[in-house]
């Protein structure tokens, strides 16, 4: 924000400004007047032009009413943020002045303090201090001391050593101005409050905020009772006081008092007014702060509008516009463009501050953390001890300037590996920000939290714990447990806990991360996404699949936000997690899946030739058959039978397989009949194909068997049952599962037909297998128990013998 600073009329009132500095009107009248709205401009400076043109036709006997009459126009064009249109007035002004009075004169005093703000105000700086400062003398000289003159041009003087960065010199002018008005004035005049307003700005630009606050605090109570609720220099107050509360932390009051304080000024002064521009970049500052990114850039690019067209392009003030545009790209690592945005504030700088100017300081430890960024660490460097040297001398030992070149020195070594380097310069950093600013100011936390990582990153995790444990502390406590500002310490403790394989913690750290980003970035962030990922195959990984099933469903949901539903990575997205959940069993789950997925391959132009549309089906109907929905099942394998004649032809060993599950699924709902046709279609399918008989001609022949048994068509059965043990004792291992099933169906029908010592070698075989097979407990206990019937039944033969 801006000082306040004086502006003398040639006769009457006190007007507080908040335009470029804030600057009092010094006058004879103490009472102050209420700003005229911005309709009334033009009817203002008609009056003031017609004021002139009179005065001129009086000749060189009313030369002096000439200059009081330019300096009346030019303070209106100045109250209107017309500093261009202002300036050849005042030095008009000034000019008839110093040739028809005295040096001493007042009015003379008046003319010099002006001109000088006009400067000031265009940022026009190598101009001003000698006018200002003659402008005081005379003052002094002719009112004492002790006057109200003698505070506004101190007050005056003071803002035009802040622009300079001359902050020790600027406080105590500002302090002498504010003693002179509270003795001279009401402690609770305008003017008091523009002083108080000016120190505690003054204070703010060097980080001192529990100095700067009271003042601020007193200064707004002043305005809101001395003043109209809608007047501008309340609108200046509370914008300052948004300003204050932004640094520390204290959001959600901040954004009230700005958004007052733009309504203000939009409605007192019009949208295309500088201090509009001032409002808005206040108002983009704390968007910015909150990741509010794309509601800031367009308050940024309307300020820089607003000054570029009113002050000009190579105005301070501009620079400023710029250095918080660049800061806004940076923040999304759109480093070119911040780069670029930067690079033009900085010559601003260099060109209307100087090169030992902490502002032009302040750029080039902005443009190093950019360049650092791009990995351009050399010339990082290189404007770093720019930076430095612009600063010695000149600044306070904890301006902020120098805190933020320290702070990117140790950036820069980190990104170099030069971490013993790094470690001393972010605790000097860390100490500096500490002694200006509550312990719990988010500013100060995020030193801490650099701090910390340096000692992670050194491996020092007993040193790196509390300062993150510390830094989420502070941060929580500002912001709430579940906003971005925590990322980087719960990264870090994350990290941390990776590093010591502290998993339980890790969980915990990863929980709130995601969390924290979900709710800031959004379900279908790329980095929310791949967080769930994560998250989701690190719980799968130790078998906690109740914990990842959730979690994958999130990752779904924001992957068909993010991706679309057509995409072809969001189809593998869902193949993918349904296996997961067929692969534990999670039937349900998968089915649902593939189910969404087979709609959106059968919707694509290639459906009909697409292979993975059969697999989806053949999918859909195992799953359907594991659940017992043999009805479902079986409508899913007619569907594949009739749709794709072409694909499950009589020459197809996928269609004998199709067949005999189709078979299956009748079965298993009493449909016998329908179920062996099935069966013997397949069979005859399995036959035709060259080569021996595989273990699917047998799976069929066992099958069928089965049915025939169960309908007592005993020898048939027997026929199909010895045929799939024939074939499966050909082509499967001696300890496979389905050889063991055949033993077992083989000896049940020899049981059937009293053949008990028949069946009794088969289920010994059968015994040996399943005996290995911890899956194959079913089958074992009834293989135990035929077994020990027919052992039970031979003997009882034998006996009866």
């Amino acid at each position: 924000m801006k000082p306040s600073f004086a502006l003398t009329l040639l006769a009457a009132s006190m007007v507080s400004l908040v335009p470029a500095p804030v600057l009092a009107i010094s006058t004879t009248s103490s009472e102050p007047t209420v700003l005229a709205p911005l309709q009334a401009y033009e009817a203002r400076i008609h009056a003031a032009r017609a004021a002139v043109d009179a005065a001129e036709q009086g000749g060189r006997s009313d030369a002096l009413k000439v200059a009081a009459a330019l300096n009346e126009l030019a303070s209106i064009h100045f109250l209107n943020a017309d500093y261009d249109l202002a300036e050849p007035f005042f030095e008009r002004a000034l000019a008839i002045r110093e040739s028809r009075l005295g040096p001493d004169h007042p009015d003379l005093a008046t003319s010099l303090n002006n001109l000088g703000l006009i400067y000031l105000a265009q940022g026009h700086l190598d101009k001003v201090e000698a006018l200002l400062r003659r402008a005081l003398e005379i003052r002094e000289s002719v009112r004492g001391y002790a006057s109200v003159e003698v505070a506004n041009s101190l007050n005056n003087l003071g803002s035009f050593h802040k622009a300079m960065g001359n902050y020790a010199k600027a406080a105590l002018l500002h302090k002498r101005a504010l003693e002179l008005r509270e003795r001279a004035l009401s402690p609770t005049h305008p003017d008091v409050a523009m002083s108080l307003s000016n120190l505690a700005e003054l204070y703010r630009a060097q980080g001192l905020f529990p100095i700067a606050e009271p003042l601020q605090t007193r200064a707004l109570a002043i305005r809101e009772k001395a003043l109209a609720v809608n007047h501008p220099d309340v609108a200046a107050s509370l914008c300052e006081q948004c300003e204050l509360l932004r640094e520390q932390g204290r959001y959600a009051q901040a954004g009230k008092l700005c958004a007052r304080a733009l309504d203000i000024r939009e409605r007192a002064l019009g949208g295309l007014h500088p201090d509009v521009a001032l409002s808005l970049v206040a108002m983009a500052e704390l968007y910015r702060v909150q990741y509010r990114y794309s509601a800031a850039e367009p308050l940024y690019l309307r300020a820089l509008d607003i000054r570029e067209k009113r002050l000009g392009r190579k105005h301070p003030e501009v620079a400023v516009s710029l250095s918080r545009l660049a800061a806004l790209y940076s923040d999304q690592r759109q480093y070119a463009l911040a780069e670029r945005t930067m690079q033009r504030a900085l010559a601003i700088r260099e060109t209307r501050l100087g090169r030992t100017h902490p502002d032009y300081a302040e750029s080039l430890a902005r443009l190093a953390q950019v360049v650092s960024a791009q990995g351009r660490n050399d010339e990082a460097e290189s404007l770093l001890d720019e930076a430095f040297e612009a600063l010695r001398g000149g600044v306070w030992s904890d301006h902020p300037a120098l805190i933020l070149a320290t702070a990117t020195r140790a950036r820069v070594a980190v990104a170099r590996g030069d971490l013993a380097k790094a470690e001393p310069l972010y605790r000097r950093a860390l100490a500096m920000r500490e002694k200006n600013l509550p312990a719990d100011h988010p500013v100060v936390a995020r030193s801490r939290n650099e701090l910390a990582e340096l000692y992670r990153q050194q491996g020092r995790y007993v040193d790196a714990t509390p300062q993150f444990a510390r830094s989420v502390a502070a941060l929580e406590k500002v912001f709430g447990a579940e906003h971005p500002e925590l990322l980087p310490p719960l990264t870090g403790l994350a990290a941390m806990s990776v590093a010591t394989g502290d998993q339980t913690a890790l969980d915990e750290y990863n929980k709130r991360l995601l969390a924290i980003q979900s709710g800031y970035l959004g379900p279908d962030s790329p980095v929310v996404l791949a967080l769930l990922q994560n998250q989701a195959d690190s719980y799968l990984a130790r078998k906690r699949y109740a914990d990842a099933a959730p979690l994958y469903a999130r990752l779904i949901a924001g992957s068909e936000m993010s991706l679309g539903a057509s995409s072809l990575a969001f189809e593998a997205l869902l193949e993918q997690v349904a296996e997961i959940h067929r692969a534990n069993r999670d039937l349900p789950e998968a089915e649902k899946l593939y189910r969404r997925l087979l709609a959106l391959r059968e919707a694509r132009p290639d459906a009909d030739s697409n292979s993975s549309v059969t697999s989806l089906r053949l999918m859909l109907a195992e799953l359907a058959f594991s659940q017992e929905r043999y009805a479902d099942a079986a409508t899913d394998y007619r569907y594949l039978l009739e749709t794709r004649a072409a694909e499950f032809n009589p020459g197809n060993v996928q269609t004998g397989i199709v067949l005999n599950n189709l078979g299956e699924a009748l079965r298993l709902q009493g449909k016998s009949s329908e179920a062996e046709q099935c069966y013997r279609q397949a069979i005859f399918i399995h036959q035709r194909l060259p080569g021996a008989p595989g273990a699917d001609q047998a799976t069929a022949e066992n099958n069928l068997g089965v049915s025939l048994f169960s309908r007592r068509a005993g020898q048939e059965a027997a026929t199909h049952l010895v045929e799939a043990l024939r074939i499966r004792e050909l082509v499967l291992q001696a300890d496979d599962v389905d050889l063991a099933m055949s033993l077992n169906n083989v000896a049940s029908e020899r049981i059937a037909r009293g053949d008990y010592r028949g069946a009794l070698p088969l289920l010994e075989r059968a015994s040996v297998i399943v005996d290995k097979k911890p899956d194959a407990t079913k089958l074992r206990v009834t293989i135990r128990q035929m077994l020990d019937s027919a052992k039970a039944a031979t003997r009882s033969k034998a006996d009866g013998q």
